[in-house]
């Protein structure tokens, strides 16, 4: 996932959403007690666990582009407040 570009996460993070969605719904239409119960627990945890990791990436990748732009934005207003202290 971290070689992918933005749009490619954003395609793989609908997906992930997708499939835990259907999972969830496969589950509650099962009884507890049936034997495929376990299976489409498992199932849903699966898809829950994918769809968690690609969130978190992206989180990832927003808070780096944040910190970058904050940093870009701390050294425009130290130049223009101190244009004689940046090189």
């Amino acid at each position: 996932m971290i070689g992918l570009d933005d749009e490619e996460l954003s395609e793989r993070l609908s997906a992930a959403a997708i499939k835990a969605a259907d999972a969830h719904k496969r589950l509650a239409r099962m009884p507890p007690q049936s034997e495929q119960y376990q299976e489409a627990m498992n199932s849903y945890l699966q898809a829950t666990v994918l769809y968690m990791s690609i969130v978190s990436v992206a989180q990832a990748r927003q808070y780096e582009a944040l910190s970058a732009e904050v940093t870009e934005l701390r050294a425009i207003v130290a130049e223009q407040d101190h244009p004689h202290l940046v090189h």
